[in-house]
């Protein structure tokens, strides 16, 4: 018992003091390695602890209790060429791991379970450099973000019949974030309250629906503004963390195969701008960014193969929609429509299973050429690459 509590103390440290990292729209829908493999297709399977996040209802599903570590490793490799001769600029590509943590008890004798995780449903890291060309000409353009978002996230799932469960949890949300840009810096925290909603019905054997929803949160980011030359002062920025809800549908013809496809949402039309409450009047009015984001859709599609011996292949596609306005953009999220596609392999032995994935993200070259600040107009980029691995142990 000793062995196992050090475990999952490690593995808290980790989530809190591990730097959060995502590309566009600062969502992180990639949590679970076996999930990631399938094109994050697993709303309708969830067949490990990480349905805390993924469907908590497909907890009761799962047998005596488990525990769960995730890691998962992105290279974002964004490069930005400006239209107006300032030259170009490669974002900072080394690889940034984000981990997490899933616990799951079926009970013997009534028909619920429950769950617990840490992980990261937001996170964004992005470093230009303070030399990027659209800070130097424009010092009011950030060229650093770093957010980052945990969950701790306690979920109780009940099977209402053979076919039907249901679930609802409760998290702590611990936030801080860091924008920098070389007029001014922002510092900020603040702890917030969220909750989710699922259900899984599996009217055949072979067919299964799976529904998730995660209700939004408005963060308060209560810290400090520095402002160069000139001094830190008190402030505050509010930024909304809007709700996600996910379809999913999973075919099973056999024993060893498993498809699924996933529609998943997220309202980003709540996040409308960032602005800097709180400064001297001498400072003159609030610095605001106008972000104007728009609602999107993730398309995501996997497949599993699994062979007699505890064995499993995995593939799967995933495309992520635009979800910022061209006017809107600002380089510290390059957002764009992305296509991710992902392989990878597990096995299951005994009371053990691990899970290893590589994914690979391509986006499509986006020409901005008509943003609220001129020097961040020019082409973008994106090629990255991701590892993820997953283990867990049952009791």
């Amino acid at each position: 018992m000793i062995k196992i509590t050090q475990l999952i103390n490690y593995f808290f440290y980790l989530i809190v003091a591990a730097t959060m990292s995502e590309g566009a729209a600062t969502r992180l829908a990639f949590i679970d390695s076996f999930a990631t493999a399938r094109g994050n297709a697993f709303t309708a399977t969830a067949s490990n602890p990480s349905a805390v996040f993924y469907n908590a209802a497909a907890l009761t599903q799962l047998d005596g209790t488990e525990i769960q570590a995730n890691m998962f490793a992105i290279s974002l490799g964004y490069e930005f060429e400006s239209s107006m001769g300032l030259g170009s600029q490669d974002m900072d590509d080394e690889f940034q791991a984000v981990p997490s943590f899933f616990f799951s008890h079926r009970f013997e004798d009534a028909p619920i379970a429950a769950g617990f995780g840490v992980y990261a449903p937001f996170a964004l890291k992005s470093d230009w450099g303070i030399n990027a060309p659209f800070s130097q000409l424009d010092p009011r353009v950030p060229f650093y973000a770093d957010l980052q978002y945990v969950k701790y996230h306690g979920v109780v799932a009940w099977q209402i019949t053979e076919n039907i469960s249901i679930a609802a949890g409760i998290s702590f949300d611990d936030t801080d974030v860091d924008i920098r840009a070389p007029a001014l810096r922002l510092e900020g925290d603040d702890q917030l309250i969220g909750y989710s909603i699922s259900l899984l019905w599996k009217p055949h054997q072979e067919h299964s629906f799976g529904l998730n929803y995660q209700g939004a949160t408005e963060a308060s980011y209560n810290g400090k503004t520095s402002i160069t030359g000139v001094g830190d002062f008190d402030s505050a920025a509010d930024l909304v963390l809007p709700e996600s809800i996910v379809f999913g549908y999973a075919f099973t013809p056999n024993e060893n195969w498993s498809f699924e496809f996933n529609l998943d949402w997220t309202n980003w039309d709540k996040v409308n701008d960032l602005t800097i409450e709180g400064l001297p009047d001498f400072l003159g009015p609030a610095p605001s960014y106008i972000l104007n984001w728009k609602s999107a859709y993730i398309w995501e599609f996997g497949v599993s193969r699994f062979f007699e011996n505890g064995w499993y292949l995995s593939g799967g596609y995933t495309h992520v929609e635009n979800a910022i306005p061209e006017e809107t953009l600002l380089p510290i999220v390059p957002d764009s429509n992305r296509d991710f596609f992902a392989v990878g392999v597990g096995r299951e032995h005994r009371n053990v299973s691990w899970q290893l994935t590589y994914q690979y993200a391509h986006a499509d070259d986006r020409s901005i050429v008509d943003n609220v600040f001129p020097t961040v107009n020019g082409d973008y980029d994106l090629d990255s690459q991701a590892v993820s691995f997953s283990i867990a142990y049952k009791f």
